[in-house]
């Protein structure tokens, strides 16, 4: 139930969110504007707690200095900041966070993808010169004194002399 609720939170939308509450509050404290609620608890609400679960996780999951994470340093920064009572620092903190993670989270999904496509241009097959026979065998069998034929636009299967 925890895990749906964080993953909910750690969203794009939800961070869209968070910063326009974020943005919200900064436009009244400019304005110097008093209301009731900083809309910035927002932010801290939304962003903190995804930030806060991951720390608390680490603690109880990881051993050795593995505990310290930057979860754990932010978390503690925005407890500091609602502490000191400048809830505006606490979201911001919180908001930057979550725009990296998203970020991280998109480059690691990229990299991923990359990584598929490039493996995917491995040929699986080579064409073997036996006995003036050519046959098909898998790329894996080919070995070091094998005679290999390469047609025009074919990618080369195994690394080797020339």
């Amino acid at each position: 139930m925890v895990k749906r609720i964080n993953d909910f939170l750690a969203g794009v939308p939800m961070t869209i969110t968070g910063g326009v509450f974020l943005v919200a509050s900064l436009i009244l404290m400019l304005l110097k504007i008093e209301v009731p609620v900083d809309p910035a608890w927002v932010s801290v609400i939304i962003s903190g707690i995804p930030l806060l679960y991951l720390a608390i996780w680490r603690i109880f999951n990881n051993k050795g200095m593995r505990k310290i994470s930057s979860a754990l340093l932010i978390s503690i920064a925005m407890i500091a900041a609602i502490a000191i009572g400048d809830v505006f620092a606490a979201g911001e903190v919180a908001f930057i966070m979550a725009i990296g993670a998203i970020l991280e989270d998109k480059t690691a999904e990229r990299s991923k993808k990359g990584l598929k496509e490039l493996i995917s241009l491995a040929p699986q097959q080579g064409r073997r010169i036996d006995h003036g026979q050519e046959e098909m065998i898998n790329a894996k069998e080919i070995k070091v004194g094998y005679i290999l034929r390469v047609l025009p636009g074919e990618i080369i299967p195994v690394d080797g002399k020339l």
